[in-house]
């Protein structure tokens, strides 16, 4: 039994579909490019203003403490000050004040204070009208003999403590010496005479050095120390006329001693004082 066999084509047989051309792609890769942006970081920059916020407010209450604590030393000074002041004397923590210790004075010495306070202003007056004046150098020469006098400047220093007075109360004491002896000493009159005899009577006070150096027997010559002579008699002559010439000045003047009287008031007294002294000028 034949079979139909079925014939498979072959290769010439078979048919070959067109062959249409390829198309290409090209494919352009974008680069991987990863842009990060940062973000601030704002619990850093918070924590930074808070830092910072809490430094500036530290600083000014620092300074303010300091202000304070300044404040109260400078005020705990001044209040020392004030009490050392007021006061003449601590015993045990309990003050003495300079109220009482002036009432003391006052009832000791008031009067001869008060006096002599009214005659050095008399004087000072005076000589202001008479247009005489005490150099710095007049009264530095006076000193410089007081401690040449003394044996030098710690001696000088330590006669200043004794007496209870300052370099400065002193130079204040021979200012008004030096303006009444030149007030008083046109009023004075003498002769060679009364100083030839005045030498022989204080020479060895006046220049005890000198005379200490002389021969057993030896005087000094009146002569070589006239010039010295007269100023140290003259200013004895003013110290014995002074109380008399002060008095009869003092009766020239509204003296109102409220130590020896109860002071007395007028109607526009001060007013009037004031005009008088800005007229006096």
């Amino acid at each position: 039994m034949s079979k139909d066999k079925k014939k498979s084509p072959t290769k010439k047989s078979q048919t070959k579909a067109p062959v249409t051309p390829t198309k290409v792609k090209f494919v352009v890769k974008k680069p991987n490019l990863k842009i990060k942006v940062k973000m601030p970081d704002f619990k850093k920059m918070f924590s930074e203003m808070k830092t910072s916020k809490t430094s500036k407010t530290v600083l000014k209450v620092v300074g303010l403490v300091l202000i304070i604590v300044g404040s109260f030393a400078l005020i705990d000074l001044g209040v020392q000050y004030l009490n050392n002041d007021y006061s003449v004397a601590i015993v045990n923590g309990t003050r003495i004040s300079k109220s009482e210790w002036n009432k003391l004075l006052q009832q000791a010495y008031g009067q001869a204070g008060a006096t002599q306070l009214i005659d050095n202003e008399v004087i000072a007056q005076e000589a202001k009208k008479a247009d005489l004046t005490a150099s710095d150098e007049e009264i530095q020469t006076q000193v410089d003999q007081i401690i040449t006098s003394l044996g030098g400047q710690t001696e000088y220093e330590a006669a200043l403590e004794a007496n209870n007075l300052t370099d400065t109360e002193l130079k204040k004491e021979i200012k008004l010496d030096i303006l009444t002896t030149k007030l008083l000493t046109p009023t004075i009159t003498y002769t060679d005479d009364d100083l030839k005899s005045f030498f022989d009577q204080y020479s060895a006070q006046m220049f005890p050095t000198e005379t200490a150096a002389l021969e057993t027997g030896a005087k000094l010559d009146f002569d070589t120390y006239k010039a010295q002579t007269t100023t140290y008699y003259v200013q004895q002559q003013v110290s014995n006329t002074k109380s008399t010439w002060l008095a009869s000045k003092q009766a020239e003047y509204k003296i109102q001693n409220n130590a020896t009287s109860k002071p007395t008031y007028g109607l526009f007294g001060t007013t009037i004082n004031i005009f008088k002294n800005l007229t006096a000028k």
